[in-house]
């Protein structure tokens, strides 16, 4: 598959209430990425548990954003959440 295509082709990507929340939070001021946040339906078996289909470019930022919120978080709770953020974007990131 040509890379131009593979990049266009949606990822899925899972998250929790919480994590939805802070990723909300972060996205106040850019709506372009919380509109893809905002996109996110519960899972048919465990409406906690989001489900989101995006592009690769889409998960990309999103996983920079979580990035920089990770070097300026220093409450070790929120750092796991993050990191947890972080994992779950690598795995959908790295999907083929």
């Amino acid at each position: 598959m040509p890379a131009t295509r593979a990049k266009k082709r949606n990822h899925v990507w899972g998250f929790d209430d919480e994590q939805r929340e802070v990723l909300l939070e972060a996205t106040t001021n850019r709506p372009r990425l919380r509109e893809v946040i905002e996109r996110a339906e519960p899972h048919a078996h465990d409406p906690d548990f989001l489900v989101l289909e995006a592009t690769m470019d889409e998960l990309d930022e999103m996983y920079d954003l979580v990035s920089a919120i990770v070097k300026a978080t220093t409450d070790e709770e929120r750092l796991e959440l993050l990191d947890n953020l972080l994992e779950g974007l690598s795995t959908a990131i790295d999907r083929d």
